[in-house]
């Protein structure tokens, strides 16, 4: 289904205080911490052996560690933060995750039983709380609809760019430090713990560069007034347009369910059952998450806005159906083959497809919120993809492992369990939000005819 023609746009319709130069640097600063935040969120999933053993921990307690400790908190906070960028300093509140994030993920390498790692992690969810809801709001502030896609896939390929980078990163440091630790003040520590410390502690100077970010402003247009930022004012939003709440937002966190439970325990799966090193499997894991994720997130943001200015405006909700229905039982069964060459080449496909197609997913939920709430609507896409994609899905895998098979080296098995349970619902639920989405699309004014909840530096 097509929607009518977009209405015409100016070529240049930017805020007052920006040009395309100041509007791709922001889209710069802001993917510069996705990556780092990705860095310090992914990077346990290499390290999960010597943390296992060290502390003594299964694949459940190491699930609830990985993904609900930090969804939790990720999650949960992201809305609080959320009200607060739709009223406060964007930039403010990014400087200021970014440093407590990074010294919590600093400070987990500290840990020495499970409930000072499962606090750490809490606060690393905490901290990294405050960046997509605060990047979402200031670029759906700065680019207009029909330019909106490509600088939201360059947010979320730059997260695959963090996620790529934390394996490869943690399987080289942890080999490295295992063979040369590191001295001074953190001589005589193990190296998974060094490899924490070493890549959670230079976030703190990365977050001067929020500074060098400017709030979007447009003359002569009247500030929303108090109750439409209000918390009952966006639950009454969610009431009346629930179909279409439904249709992405829990469509969209169940695909990241799936990508999350496959990306998760792949090294895991790959260490364990095909014998693959822990260096190798981060090159590997580097090179197939990068190339899939970074290739065809931009190209599918370009993509998406060609379409949506011809006036194919659910075009991002097409292509996501289409993939969450078609490309998850591939992937199970290369989790069944047993063969490294198969199950990397699987991992790549996935990141070209479901994971390349989230950035447009967090345009079109930004297209549709009111301006004075898009902070919350960051938010709450954030807490439903990550309380499914980090915290469902992976214990899920972990506890049909544990408590079903009884066996750890089924974990292949149980990634490919919840692929092939999970696919046919996601696909069913965005299909059917399409023309809720089109007819909503329709109703709301474009971003240039009000004004979202921009406020001084």
């Amino acid at each position: 289904m097509s929607s009518a023609p977009a209405p015409a746009q100016a070529h240049d319709d930017w805020p007052d205080n920006y040009r395309a130069p100041a509007a791709w640097w922001a889209v710069a600063v802001t993917m510069i911490f996705q990556i780092v935040s990705m860095i310090d969120r992914q990077v346990v999933s290499v390290l999960i052996p010597e943390m296992r053993a060290d502390l003594g921990l299964n694949d459940f307690q190491i699930s609830m560690v990985q993904g609900m400790a930090f969804a939790l908190f990720y999650g949960a906070m992201g809305l609080i933060i959320g009200a607060l960028v739709d009223r406060h300093s964007r930039r403010k509140i990014m400087f200021a995750g970014i440093v407590l994030w990074s010294i919590a993920a600093a400070g987990t390498g500290f840990a020495r039983n499970y409930m000072q790692l499962f606090v750490a992690r809490l606060f690393v969810g905490f901290g990294e709380g405050a960046i997509s809801p605060a990047a979402q709001s200031l670029l759906s502030g700065i680019f207009p609809r029909g330019k909106l896609a490509t600088p939201m896939s360059c947010f979320t390929a730059a997260g695959v760019i963090g996620i790529s980078l934390s394996y490869a990163l943690g399987g080289h440091l942890l080999d490295r430090f295992t063979t040369a630790p590191l001295g001074g003040l953190l001589e005589g520590m193990a190296p998974w713990r060094q490899v924490l410390v070493v890549t959670g502690a230079p976030g703190v100077a990365v977050a001067l560069l929020a500074f060098t970010l400017r709030e979007p402003k447009r003359a002569g247009m009247p500030k929303p007034q108090r109750h439409e930022a209000s918390w009952g004012s966006f639950f009454s939003y969610i009431g009346a347009h629930a179909r279409l709440m439904l249709g992405v937002i829990l469509g969209s966190a169940l695909v990241a369910m799936m990508t999350q439970a496959a990306m998760t325990w792949t090294p895991t799966y790959a260490r364990r059952v095909l014998g693959v090193s822990a260096g190798e499997v981060g090159t590997i894991m580097s090179l197939a998450v990068g190339l899939g994720g970074v290739v065809g997130g931009i190209a599918l943001g370009l993509i998406i806005d060609h379409w949506f200015r011809r006036g194919v405006h659910d075009i991002a909700l097409r292509l996501l159906a289409i993939a969450a229905l078609a490309v998850p039982p591939l992937i199970a069964l290369c989790f069944l083959a047993d063969d490294a060459t198969i199950l990397f080449g699987g991992i790549t496909l996935m990141m070209l497809t479901m994971g390349a197609i989230f950035g447009p997913t967090l345009a079109a939920v930004q297209m549709i919120a009111p301006p004075a709430m898009r902070g919350r609507f960051g938010a709450l896409v954030v807490l439903a993809s990550n309380l499914f994609g980090f915290a469902f899905g992976p214990m899920l895998v972990g506890a049909i492992t544990d408590y079903g098979f009884g066996d750890p080296g089924k974990v292949g098995v149980s990634v490919a369990i919840v692929l092939v349970l999970v696919c046919p619902f996601a696909a069913w639920l965005i299909w059917s939000a399409r023309g809720d989405f089109v007819r909503r699309l329709a109703a709301a004014p474009p971003p240039t005819h009000s004004l979202s909840n921009e406020v001084c530096s």
